[in-house]
């Protein structure tokens, strides 16, 4: 058997050993993400699906999602998922520009990038959701500017737009090094950010967290059950899994070795107990991320602190620089404020003793 099959098998074990966990929940997203999932057979994804409409209760609304590279995306390919329950992709364009996708290591090339959306689009797909990345060694104002033009071209009706990080021990990271490449700094970071933000306001999407857009309608059911702290069951190599209330596990990374596990009944993950400390910490970070900002009352509620008074002197230099406001007894950062999202949360959060 080959290792395709030994990873479908050991998953679809996954699902079953798992099914108590979310036994009564009615199941509302299923997201294929990780690796290259897009490269699935027909037979592949239906043999998952199964699984799984024969051991959860799926709602009849369920936003099922499919992550795709833009050169997985071929006519027949597209057709083949048409007919699968697959109603949502997720597309990694990253840049429409050649130089950037090479830069990034990126397999596509910008005609893949705008040709995957239209294919998908043709097939009957209406709900697409696109990557892209700004401030990236290289792009120009002007460069991103047409970045999101062609973007709102294809009229894809969310997207999804991340500031390129550049790690330490990456090969981006040894390229900023050896002075191959010269990171954006944070001027130009801010002023790609707040260009994205002025067109896509004008283009009718809501900005309803730092780095998603989305039509109405059409925000991401996935991504916002996270920020509302719902249970998700992660399965597969690499998964994270959260039961809604302080328990957070994680599947092994090694292919090899997980379907090894699996096939010997062995632990294949590892887990961890939230603290109150972890849980208010996340509630403020993921909250302030989001448009309808942290809510003081229940803050005060959950977790007995009052946050404008334990961080008065933290807060008032964002209220008074309109990066944060307070309204209705939430704390919500402002569109420019977005951009400070991790430092005024970080502000906020409460230390080790």
């Amino acid at each position: 058997m080959d290792k395709r099959s030994d990873m479908i098998n050991s998953m679809r074990k996954e699902i079953l050993s798992r099914k108590s966990e979310l036994d009564s929940k009615q199941i509302d997203t299923i997201y294929f993400g990780g690796g290259t999932p897009s490269l699935l057979s027909y037979d592949e994804l239906m043999a998952i699906f199964d699984t799984i409409y024969s051991n959860f209760e799926i709602s009849p609304n369920t936003e099922i999602t499919l992550e795709a590279n833009p050169d997985d995306l071929n006519k027949a390919h597209v057709a083949t998922l048409r007919s699968t329950p697959i109603n949502r992709f997720s597309i990694g364009i990253q840049s429409f520009r050649d130089e950037d996708l090479e830069m990034m290591n990126r397999a596509h090339k910008a005609s893949d990038a705008e040709h995957s959306v239209k294919t998908a689009q043709d097939a009957g797909f209406d709900n697409i959701t696109i990557d892209l990345i700004y401030a990236i060694p290289g792009l120009s104002t002007d460069a991103w500017k047409s970045n999101l033009d062609k973007a709102l071209a294809l009229e894809v009706p969310h997207i999804s737009a991340y500031c390129m990080t550049i790690e330490e021990k990456t090969a981006f990271g040894k390229w900023e090094k050896s002075g191959k490449i010269i990171p954006a700094g944070d001027d130009i970071a801010r002023d790609h950010y707040l260009y994205l933000i002025e067109q896509l306001a004008l283009a009718g999407y809501d900005h309803y967290e730092v780095s998603n857009f989305g039509k109405p309608g059409k925000h991401s059911q996935h991504n916002t059950s996270y920020w509302k702290g719902l249970p998700y069951l992660g399965i597969g190599p690499s998964a994270h899994s959260f039961d809604g209330k302080n328990t957070r596990r994680w599947n092994i990374s090694n292919n090899s070795l997980y379907i090894r596990k699996m096939e010997l009944n062995e632990a294949y993950h590892e887990s961890e107990k939230l603290s109150e400390r972890d849980m208010y910490n996340e509630y403020i970070m993921t909250g302030l991320r989001t448009a309808k900002g942290i809510d003081l009352t229940y803050i005060n509620s959950r977790f007995g602190i009052d946050v404008k008074t334990q961080f008065e002197e933290e807060l008032l230099p964002y209220f008074n620089s309109e990066i944060a406001i307070l309204e209705n007894d939430k704390i919500k950062l402002s569109e420019v404020g977005f951009f400070s999202a991790d430092r005024v949360a970080s502000d906020l959060f409460l230390l080790e003793d």
